[in-house]
C-alpha cells in the first residue's frame, strides 16, 4: 500500500523521518504544517479553520503555492477530521499520523477516538514520540525481545489471544476499558496478537 502522512498540531518529538517512507499523500492540519516543514517535506494541502498557524508558516504556504482549505472556526468536524476526510482512498493506504503530543487532554482523546472509530482505522498508526501506537483486531509483528508494550480494549473483546509475549493468553474475553492487557512485554521475534470480535489500541 501507498503511505499518506498526516501533520496534526501540538508537539511532535516522532521519529517518522528514521522510518524511511516515501508519501503519495502529505496533509497537513492547520499548526501542523510547522512538523512537515521541520521535516523539509512539501505538503499536499493545508486544511483546517487556520486559528493555530504562525502567520511566518502561512505566509510560507501562500509563497510557496501550496493547496489550503480554510474552514470556519465554528464547524461540526475538528480539523483532524477533515484531515482524514482528505485522504484518497483511505482503505487503499497506510496512513501515518505525527503531532498531537502535549497539549490539553481533550484533543488528545479525541484523536484517538476519531482514529478507532474510522472504518479504516486498522491502516492508521499515530507516531507518538518515541511510541507508535496501531489500531487493529488482529496483527502479526516482528519485534525484539524485551520491548514493553499495552493493549487497550476499545470495545468488548472476544477470544482474545496473545502470543509472544511475558504474559501471554488464549480465547480470554476482555471488557472495554479493563486493565487486563496493560504493560506486557515482548518474549519472541515474533508477537501474534487476535480476536474474533472488537478492536483495539497497541502502544509499543
Amino acid at each position: 500500500m501507498k503511505n499518506v502522512l498526516i501533520s496534526i498540531g501540538g508537539n511532535c518529538n516522532s521519529n517518522i523521518s528514521n522510518h524511511n517512507l516515501d508519501f503519495e499523500q502529505i496533509i497537513a492540519v492547520d499548526s501542523g504544517i510547522k512538523h512537515i516543514f521541520n521535516l523539509s517535506l512539501e505538503p499536499s494541502i493545508l486544511v483546517g479553520d487556520m486559528d493555530s498557524i504562525s502567520e511566518e508558516d502561512y505566509q510560507k504556504v501562500i509563497e510557496t503555492n501550496i493547496n489550503i482549505e480554510k474552514y470556519q472556526e465554528n464547524k461540526n468536524y475538528t480539523d483532524f477530521e477533515l484531515g482524514l476526510n482528505k485522504i484518497q482512498n483511505p482503505h487503499d493506504k497506510s496512513i501515518f499520523i505525527i503531532g498531537g503530543e502535549g497539549g490539553d487532554i481533550d484533543h488528545m482523546l479525541s484523536v484517538f477516538f476519531i482514529i478507532s472509530n474510522k472504518e479504516f482505522y486498522q491502516n492508521i498508526t499515530w507516531i507518538y514520540g518515541k511510541q507508535s501506537i496501531l489500531f487493529k483486531n488482529n496483527f502479526s509483528l516482528e519485534v525484539d525481545t524485551n520491548i514493553n508494550f499495552s493493549l487497550i480494549p476499545l470495545t468488548d473483546l472476544k477470544s482474545l489471544y496473545i502470543k509472544g509475549a511475558k504474559w501471554e493468553l488464549k480465547n480470554e474475553n476482555v471488557e472495554t476499558g479493563h486493565s487486563l492487557t496493560l504493560r506486557n512485554q515482548t518474549k519472541g521475534k515474533l508477537l501474534q496478537i487476535h480476536c474474533e470480535e472488537g478492536r483495539f489500541a497497541f502502544i509499543y
